[in-house]
């Protein structure tokens, strides 16, 4: 990784992965709702957002919709914090397009990709289609690396001398459990690498590894209980960080029972931010949403 290429890092804190709002039968997104989705979680602190990601359903949505989204996401953030927008989970030239898209809308700071749909655990592949969406624009690029999907045989030094020809390459969003490797890519890039991390369950121990930021699903509905981890990691009292990400992993052991995504739509349901049905998955039935609500409540703690 090149000095021209490490830059000043974008992301730092913890960002959202941006939960898209549809209509209540899931066909269309609905504008209305992600607006008041933002507001609650610009209101809460939040220091950023992934948008279109695996949260936000992007690869279950046309290239207009994934647009759309773009669009109104960064109208109303209009500046204040970062957004990252995920253009891969799509053929190249739609991840190209939608990347030549973000870089028209003012208030768009990077795009991001995983691998290549239809060449995963192929670093080769992957730096391609990489380089085809760092080219075609001036944004920052970040790697979305998801487990399962991004080479695993890869080290650190082969994938950092690799992303080296990817053009405007700033940083990676390490959606993966070992965190042996994300220290290394940190280590080994001279602490250049904007490092965000993806588990949300591993929030702290990636933060001891060297995380600037962190991305999380579940951010959706308690962002605060993150916020005020981060808060006490860097202000060096890891004991009261441990038991935030204790506290939010009681709660992601039962949304990882019930189905992370169909449970975090119902819970912002019932938060007042109602954002319909999930496409990637089938919505929670009533038995799944009984257990749900069952099993928050049973915790000694708010949800936050």
């Amino acid at each position: 990784m090149s000095d021209e290429q490490a830059g000043a890092k974008l992301a730092s804190g913890i960002l959202p992965a941006l939960c898209t709002a549809f209509t209540d039968d899931g066909a269309e997104v609905d504008a209305d709702r992600q607006r008041v989705l933002l507001r609650a979680l610009l209101d809460a602190g939040s220091r950023g957002f992934f948008v279109c990601g695996g949260t936000g359903e992007g690869k279950a949505m046309s290239v207009p919709e994934r647009m759309n989204v773009a669009e109104v996401v960064a109208d109303e953030v209009a500046g204040e914090v970062p957004i990252i927008l995920q253009v891969g989970a799509c053929p190249t030239p739609d991840a190209v397009e939608l990347a030549q898209h973000a870089a028209h809308i003012q208030g768009i700071g990077a795009v991001a990709s995983v691998a290549p749909i239809d060449s995963p655990n192929d670093l080769d592949a992957a730096v391609a289609h990489y380089r085809a969406i760092g080219a075609a624009t001036q944004l920052p690029f970040y790697v979305y690396w998801l487990q399962g999907e991004a080479d695993s045989t890869a080290t650190a030094d082969r994938f950092l001398d690799a992303m080296g020809t990817v053009p405007h390459f700033a940083g990676i969003k390490f959606t993966d459990h070992n965190l042996y490797l994300f220290g290394q890519l940190i280590d080994r890039s001279g602490g250049r690498l904007n490092a965000i991390s993806g588990p949300d369950e591993m929030a702290l121990p990636a933060m001891c590894m060297g995380a600037d930021a962190a991305i999380g699903t579940t951010y959706n509905i308690m962002p605060k209980i993150f916020l005020e981890m981060r808060r006490a990691f860097d202000a060096g009292d890891i004991g009261a960080a441990r038991i935030c990400q204790l506290h939010a992993n009681r709660v992601i052991r039962i949304l990882m029972e019930v189905g992370v995504i169909a449970g975090l739509k119902v819970m912002l349901g019932w938060r007042g931010t109602p954002v319909g049905a999930p496409r990637i998955v089938p919505p929670l039935d009533e038995a799944g949403q009984r257990r749900l609500r069952a099993e928050l409540d049973a915790l000694d703690f708010e949800v936050i």
